[in-house]
């Protein structure tokens, strides 16, 4: 009977410890996609005035021509304001978007079980 319970009591406390891991593992990512959030700024900030002109973009992003008009559809929807240039907010907010299909289902199906989450908590 002892051995049963010490048994389980290691298999509770292996599976906790995984879980701490692989939240700390997450925790390390976010952080990890802010900094590249903040250099990736700086890098097209050419003059470092806190903000990314559409030439500053082109300038640090075109490699290929041909590509010019698909670069300034981007830096539209990046620049929300309007006007004529991305903040750091504005392109803190583009960076952190999920850009493909599969990005944009994935948020999705996190945020459905956090509601799960919440709601079995809550019973």
């Amino acid at each position: 009977m002892i051995t049963k319970t010490l048994k389980i009591g290691l298999f509770i406390m292996a599976v906790a410890s995984f879980s701490f891991v692989g939240a700390q593992e997450k925790l390390e990512v976010k952080e990890t996609k802010k900094g590249n959030h903040e250099r990736m700024f700086k890098h097209l900030d050419a003059n470092g005035d806190g903000s990314i002109t559409l030439e500053e973009f082109k300038a640090k992003r075109m490699k290929d021509a041909s590509k010019e008009a698909q670069l300034e559809k981007r830096f539209a929807k990046m620049d929300t304001d309007t006007n004529g240039s991305v903040s750091n907010e504005e392109f803190k907010v583009a960076f952190n978007k999920p850009s493909s299909a599969k990005q944009k289902q994935k948020v999705q199906q996190s945020k459905k079980q956090k509601i799960k989450v919440e709601k079995k908590n809550n019973r």
